[in-house]
């Protein structure tokens, strides 16, 4: 049995993938032989996200190099070469389009060898009324992939029955059968990923000014907050009847995960996969520690400010920890707490910032533009407070309305999205909410100055607010000012 694994990637974006790692290491663990077609290092928009953040000053510049070759011809040979017996798409909602475009491109091929798809990812499982239009999908995962897809990969490899699939909707003469949704898994029994499917070169990363060779490990799957702009909520209610769908590694699976990512890929850089690493009683973070001072490899996590103490950052500090990015998301308590349903205070956020700045952790604040109903007023509420806290980064990220997630809810009502748009990857170059409170330009505008807010004397805004115009005069000013950005942060 042969399955081709397709990994649709927004550009650049080489952070090494939890879920195809693992789905690749349960295949192969089942005698399966696996093939990757990824997308991540080829050119089919106009810029990347990081292209345009380093744009907007969020980074300092860094090797980004695109592949050679056509996508569209590279994969239909990748299918002419492995010949497989199945194909399956690993798809989020942003490259959910990217993946069907990639499908259709090899249609004849696929047609002509009567090879079967298979569609999964956190899109399938929230939205699979989405994908049943698309003629060339078989199958149609509305679980986890590390059973229900290697179980449905081990009946078409002995010729038995699939309309019956747990955890599959299955399209039979034209009809798709809802099969119900698998057991949730239980990660400490999934085998090491298999990070070998991507090659020496992805684990190539840009973090902190430098490239470092990375790895992911996951610590916790899922998450205990429920953000309004987030599906992790939505994932919880579907899978209530089928085990919790908040889930914690224990100390023992993350050891023996690490010592083969070292043994196998010597990493000098650590990227912990976890909503918020810190969050939980701190007898799991002291364990951890314990653990990993055998390592003691730098690390980067995320992690909420509510989470962040001063007993739980000493204990990180001692064996590594080098970056944070927290969530501030919005700087407007009120708004933050009534739309996003996140509950921390200002004063408790700014106060997570400063256990970190006193025990000299490089950290990052996340911030998102463009909410329903957002205003620049409210914008620069999150402005005034990274003003006082001073960051060592800045994310910025325009918003998105995903599937699965309260807040789509409220756009759709309110009429600011059509309800069956699907909010692809726009790389941070479009924003999809119509009759907001705030305009397309603005929010371009904002993007692209907000580390200049932050970071310079207000006695600039004037000319900043200028170069927030994008026309000659407006950027003529914009570059201006990020020359002496760039001497003001000591890039290069």
């Amino acid at each position: 049995m042969k399955v081709l694994l397709v990994y649709c990637n927004s550009m650049l974006e080489n952070a090494l993938p939890i879920g195809i790692s693992q789905l690749s290491a349960c295949l192969k663990e089942a005698g399966i032989t696996v093939e990757l077609f990824d997308t991540t290092f080829y050119q089919y928009g106009e810029k990347s996200d990081m292209e345009n953040r380093i744009e907007a000053l969020q980074f300092p510049p860094c090797p980004l190099n695109f592949r050679d070759g056509n996508m569209e011809e590279d994969f239909k040979k990748t299918i002419e070469d492995f010949q497989p017996d199945l194909i399956g798409f690993s798809v989020v909602e942003p490259t959910f389009l990217l993946g069907m475009r990639l499908l259709e491109s090899a249609r004849e091929i696929i047609i002509k060898n009567d090879i079967p798809v298979a569609l999964g990812g956190v899109h399938a499982i929230i939205a699979p009324e989405t994908v049943v239009g698309y003629d060339l999908v078989d199958y149609i995962c509305i679980s986890e992939g590390e059973s229900a897809f290697v179980n449905l990969c081990l009946k078409i490899a002995d010729s038995k029955e699939t309309s019956n699939s747990t955890g599959f909707w299955v399209k039979k003469d034209g009809t798709w059968i809802k099969n119900p949704k698998a057991p949730l898994t239980d990660i400490n029994n999934l085998p090491i990923m298999d990070f070998s499917i991507f090659g020496d070169s992805y684990l190539s990363k840009p973090m902190m000014g430098g490239m470092y060779r990375t790895i992911s490990i996951e610590t916790t799957r899922g998450c205990p907050y429920n953000c309004s702009y987030c599906g992790d909520h939505t994932l919880r209610t579907l899978f209530r009847e089928n085990g919790l769908w908040y889930r914690k590694k224990t100390t023992e699976k993350i050891e023996e995960e690490l010592k083969a990512y070292i043994r196998n890929y010597n990493p000098e850089f650590v990227y912990i996969m976890s909503e918020s690493f810190l969050s939980g009683d701190i007898n799991r973070v002291k364990n951890f520690v314990d653990m990993y001072r055998q390592f003691s490899i730098p690390f980067w996590f995320n992690t909420r400010p509510e989470d962040i103490t001063v007993d739980k950052v000493k204990l990180i500090k001692e064996v590594g920890a080098k970056r944070i990015s927290i969530g501030l998301e919005h700087g407007n308590e009120a708004y933050r707490k009534k739309w996003l349903h996140r509950k921390y205070t200002n004063e408790q956020f700014v106060k997570a910032c400063k256990i970190l700045k006193e025990h000299e952790i490089s950290f990052s604040v996340n911030i998102i533009i463009g909410f329903p109903d957002d205003t620049r007023e409210l914008i620069f509420d999150s402005i005034n407070i990274l003003r006082e806290i001073k960051p060592d980064g800045i994310s910025t990220h325009i918003y998105n309305p995903y599937h699965g997630s309260e807040m789509r809810e409220i756009c759709v009502k309110h009429g600011m999205v059509k309800a069956d748009l699907i909010a692809e990857d726009f790389f941070q170059s479009d924003y999809l909410l119509q009759n907001n409170s705030i305009s397309k330009s603005e929010i371009f505008g904002l993007f692209r100055t907000i580390p200049l807010y932050v970071e310079m004397d207000k006695s600039e805004y004037f000319r900043i607010q200028a170069a927030e115009i994008n026309d000659p005069s407006g950027n003529l000013i914009f570059n201006e000012l990020k020359k002496e950005f760039y001497k003001l942060k000591g890039w290069k």
